[in-house]
C-alpha cells in the first residue's frame, strides 16, 4: 500500500481491499479459514478490545464466537498476505468464548488509544456495519435486501436493485483573516470547546461553494478563497470530512443560533495555546479545540504552525 502522510485518524488505510475477490465465495471461505486470518468482533458498531487494543481473533473463531450466519465483512489483505475480517456479534457476551477477555468499546474512545493502522481498519468496519443496519430494505421497492460481495453490496431479491455503501461528503473549514482564525461552538460541545465550522455538501455544489455557503450561513462571513488541506474518513456514521482553510473578507460575525451558539476569533499564538491545553479569553473564560482525533484539530494546527 502507498501511504500519503495523511495526518488524520481513520485515514491511510493499511490493507489492500482486494475488491476483485469480493464476489469469489470460495476464495472468501478459504481466506476466513486461513491460519493467519485476523477477525475483529463488533457489537452495535463497537469493537471488542482488551487493554492493549483491539482483540484480533483467528478467522476460525468466527463460528464459535459469532455464529456461522453472522454478518461478516472482508476488510482486505495486509502486506504479509493475511486476510482481515470483521463479524457482528449478537449473542450473550457472558456465555461467549470471549467473555472475560475484554469489552466492546466506544469507537471514538478506542480510536484515541489504538495505533493509527488499527483505527483505520476498524473505522472502515464500523461504517460498513452502520450502513447494513440502516439499509436492510430496498430503497426502490421496500423488500428486504440480502448481503453479498463479502459485505460490500446488498441485492434486492424482489426487484434485483443493487445497493452499495455510500459516503456523505462534509466540508469542514477554518475561516482565517490575516493573523486570526474563526472558531465556533455548538451547545452540544463540551464546555469551552471551539471547533472548525462544518456542513454537508448539498446537491449541485462543489466543495468550494459548500464552504462559502456554510461559512456565510453559520457566522455571516464572506469567503474569498479556499485552500484544501486533507480529508478524513469519519465513521459516525459514514462521512468524508473535507478539510479546508478559507480566507474571508471581514470579521463581523452574524450567528445562526440554530447551528452556532458562539464564535470567536483567535490569533496564531492563541490558537497554539488552545491546541496545547487551552487559552484564556477576554473575561476569563477558557477555550480549547477538539483533540488530535478530529480533523478540526489538524486544521487549526496546520494554520497556527504555518510560517
Amino acid at each position: 500500500m502507498t501511504f500519503l502522510g495523511n495526518p488524520n485518524t481513520f485515514a491511510d488505510y493499511p490493507l489492500d481491499k482486494a475488491g476483485f475477490r469480493r464476489r469469489d465465495g470460495a476464495w472468501m471461505a478459504e481466506a476466513l479459514a486461513h491460519d493467519a486470518a485476523q477477525l475483529a468482533v463488533f457489537r452495535h458498531m463497537q469493537p471488542f478490545c482488551d487493554e492493549a487494543g483491539v482483540l484480533w481473533l483467528s478467522g476460525h473463531a468466527r463460528d464459535a464466537v459469532c455464529g456461522p450466519d453472522a454478518l461478516t465483512l472482508f476488510l482486505g489483505v495486509d502486506e504479509e498476505g493475511r486476510p482481515y475480517f470483521a463479524a457482528d456479534f449478537t449473542g450473550d457476551l457472558e456465555s461467549a468464548p470471549i467473555a472475560g477477555l475484554g469489552a466492546f468499546d466506544d469507537m471514538r474512545a478506542a480510536a484515541a488509544r489504538l495505533p493509527a493502522r488499527e483505527s483505520a481498519i476498524l473505522g472502515c468496519a464500523k461504517a460498513l456495519f452502520e450502513w447494513h443496519a440502516k439499509h436492510r430494505f430496498c430503497a426502490n421497492c421496500g423488500a428486504p435486501s440480502a448481503v453479498t460481495d463479502a459485505g460490500w453490496r446488498r441485492v434486492c431479491a424482489a426487484c434485483n436493485t443493487e445497493h452499495f455503501p455510500r459516503v456523505d461528503p462534509v466540508v469542514i473549514m477554518l475561516p482565517v483573516l490575516g493573523d486570526r482564525c474563526c472558531l465556533g461552538r455548538q451547545k452540544r460541545f463540551p464546555r469551552g470547546m471551539y471547533s472548525a465550522l462544518a456542513g454537508f455538501i448539498e446537491p449541485g455544489e462543489s466543495m468550494e461553494e459548500a464552504c462559502a455557503r456554510e461559512v456565510h450561513e453559520e457566522v455571516g462571513l464572506t469567503v474569498t478563497a479556499v485552500r484544501y488541506h486533507s480529508t478524513q474518513p469519519w465513521p459516525f456514521p459514514s462521512s468524508l470530512m473535507i478539510g479546508l482553510i478559507c480566507e474571508v473578507s471581514g470579521d463581523a460575525l452574524t450567528l445562526d443560533n440554530d447551528e452556532i451558539d458562539e464564535a470567536i476569533w483567535l490569533t496564531r499564538d492563541e490558537a497554539r495555546a488552545a491546541l496545547s491545553g487551552g487559552v484564556t479569553l477576554a473575561g476569563g473564560a477558557r477555550a480549547f479545540v477538539p483533540p488530535p482525533l478530529a480533523i478540526a484539530h489538524q486544521l487549526v494546527k496546520a494554520w497556527a504552525e504555518a510560517d
